[in-house]
């Protein structure tokens, strides 16, 4: 295992600390490696899903719908997933 060491500013270290405190966590470490894979299948996620857009969007050929449009339905779309 190889130990690392970081900084946070305060209000990070304190949010850490809470969450620690509220016992879910054993340490600030439990938590920040929980983070760290999170992140991982999340990326994960992300690029796999990126992968599958391009290849549906290759096999559907050219589109009539204007630029503007697509980018604010996407945009549409990224706020809802993310609410």
């Amino acid at each position: 295992m190889a130990k690392m060491t970081i900084s946070l500013p305060d209000h990070l270290a304190d949010y850490v600390a809470r969450r620690v405190a509220s016992g879910r966590y054993d340490s600030a470490d439990t938590f920040l490696a929980e983070l760290v894979l999170k992140d991982q299948d999340h990326r994960k996620l992300d690029d796999d899903e990126l992968r599958d857009i391009l290849r549906l969007a290759e096999e559907s050929g050219v589109s009539d719908r204007r630029i503007p449009d697509i980018l604010m339905e996407t945009k549409a779309k990224l706020r809802d997933s993310y609410l």
